[in-house]
């Protein structure tokens, strides 16, 4: 009894620091368990988890409570999922959703499943059941490696996904229909794609497999399901002092990104570039709660939007302290930095990605040199006081000189910021990723990454450099690749890594035989077939 209390405690003690939680009453004959794969304070600082809480509690009929790993020693530790709103476990949910934002989200799926009692594959789940459903950026992307877990899997925008399949969810409930009969009727609609109905055939084809429709009740492609009106933006249900973005109200303000840079997954599974009309995005910020102590303006780059200086001068006329995400070297201006400055804006981040102009050209991106040392100057001018830089390494045609050349980019950034601003470099190993222009290239094995961040360590160690470097670990973007690029084989050894204690995730690939090479460093060009091919398809816009 004493550990069921301390739960309610620490229930009631995340409750009472949120606004906006959302408590239905009534009797709501679809009841959906939305799974939470990170921690609290990550989880509640995504839009997309909260964008999908919001609308599946729009909807008549529909409950959608949160769940998360609650246990003795507080939120996040080995425990129980249990619902913040009702304190209900993670097996009385007739439905159980997650949004899986980033590959390593994925281990926490079977975790849940295993940790709710619900079976870990769809094919041993009966009527009973809980229908498991998936959507986010993983899952439109390859949904293949957790595909096993899942019943249903929402490719695309979870504004038509998700009312789409209450509906069918609903009627399905009020005629008594199978199991099988609602997962074929979801197949038939736009931006669902069932992993039941297809199978792969590991002996007709190269590694990783890819799927085939196993009857006529499986359409050969699954078109993704894109919101065109955007209207209302998606917008926070919740602001807390405990999410990572502390008492953040978040409006997206574009949805996709107009520059198609050849590595880069969030322009091809969010296209086409939708920016939200200012007066909408005004609308959503006045009715930011009065608990907020920012606004955060989403978007993959802000400059883009035609309307973005109506936008900030909104928000500087109420006061709002903004947070803002990446801005891109060649969109900057210094009217654009005033606004920001006024709005509060303290750090600023870009993403230069490589200091080659020969990568540059490659990757898509045609700044040049001078324009990124004239941007620095301006903001460091301008008065702000971080700045955060993205690079990558192991870049396609990538060379050492390339990297001797980013050493001296940084050091004389440095000199650029000055002392008044604090310059953050952040390095991360390049990781090929379905869909995307570069998804068939190879990228550099985790000896040669480690060889790469030292050799940059060592050039900007000594006098005068003045940067905070950090540097993504190459085991987990070995993992990260593998998730992205793989197929269904890779499930048994998720699951190995996600439910046994102590085991990680790349023993259990090696342990499985799944071999590296052909998945991640020597990829074939083109490949024949991915394990993403039902996708590979242009978006259904409504």
């Amino acid at each position: 009894m004493s550990g069921y209390s301390n739960m309610e405690k620490l229930r009631g003690a995340i409750l009472a620091q949120e606004t906006g939680t959302l408590l239905k009453s009534g009797y709501c004959p679809c009841e959906v368990g939305l799974a939470a794969l990170s921690p609290y304070p990550v989880a509640m600082s995504s839009l997309g988890f909260q964008t999908v809480y919001r609308i599946f509690n729009s909807l008549p009929e529909v409950r959608c409570e949160r769940l998360f790993l609650l246990g003795r020693g507080g939120l996040d530790k080995a425990g129980e999922w249990l619902s913040l709103e009702s304190g209900r476990k993670a097996g009385e949910f007739k439905v159980l959703a997650a949004s899986i934002s980033y590959e390593q989200e994925t281990l926490m799926l079977p975790r849940a499943l295993a940790a709710a009692g619900i079976p870990l594959y769809a094919a041993e789940r009966g009527e009973g059941a809980p229908v498991v459903i998936c959507g986010g950026p993983v899952i439109t992307a390859n949904p293949e490696p957790l595909a096993p877990f899942i019943d249903v899997c929402a490719i695309g925008d979870s504004e038509r996904l998700a009312p789409d399949f209450a509906a069918l969810w609903l009627e399905a409930f009020s005629r008594g229909w199978p199991r099988q009969h609602l997962l074929e009727a979801l197949a038939a609609r736009e931006g669902f794609y069932i992993p039941a109905l297809y199978e792969t055939r590991p002996e007709k084809g190269p590694y990783p497999v890819a799927p085939f429709p196993a009857s006529g009740r499986a359409p050969a492609t699954v078109r993704r399901a894109v919101n065109s009106r955007l209207d209302p933006p998606a917008h926070s249900a919740i602001v807390s002092d405990t999410t990572h973005f502390k008492r953040m109200f978040m409006v997206e303000v574009a949805r996709g990104c107009r520059w198609n840079c050849r590595f880069c997954l969030v322009c091809r599974v969010n296209r086409p570039y939708r920016p939200v009309p200012a007066e909408r995005v005004i609308e959503a910020l006045s009715r930011a709660p009065r608990q907020a102590r920012s606004a955060g303006l989403v978007g993959a780059n802000l400059c883009d939007h035609p309307e973005l200086e109506a936008i900030l001068e909104a928000a500087a006329a109420r006061g709002l302290r903004l947070g803002i995400s990446s801005l891109r070297v060649d969109t900057v201006s210094r009217s654009l930095l005033e606004l920001l400055k006024k709005c509060g804006v303290g750090g600023l981040t870009l993403a230069p990605e490589t200091a080659s102009a020969e990568l540059l050209s490659r990757i898509g991106k045609r700044y040049s040199r001078e324009r990124l040392f004239e941007v620095v100057e301006l903001m460091s001018r301008e008065g702000f006081e971080s700045l955060k830089l993205y690079y990558m390494i192991g870049l396609p045609g990538e060379s050492r000189a390339d990297r001797e050349e980013l050493a001296r980019q940084i050091r004389e950034l440095a000199a650029c910021a000055g002392t008044g601003m604090k310059l953050k470099v952040s390095l991360n190993p390049f990781v090929p990723k379905p869909q995307t222009a570069w998804q068939d290239e190879s990228m550099f094995r985790p000896g040669e990454i480690k060889a790469a961040i030292r050799q940059l360590r060592r050039d900007l160690s000594g006098p005068g450099a003045r940067v905070e470097l950090q540097a993504g670990s190459p085991a987990e973007a070995v993992a990260q690749a593998v998730i992205s690029l793989g197929d269904r084989t890779l499930a048994a050894p998720l699951a190995r890594a996600a439910v046994e204690p102590g085991e990680r995730f790349l023993d259990c690939l090696d342990e499985a035989g799944v071999e590296l090479d052909p998945l991640l460093y020597k990829r074939k060009k083109p490949a024949e077939l991915h394990p993403w091919r039902v996708l590979e398809c242009e978006p259904s816009i409504s």
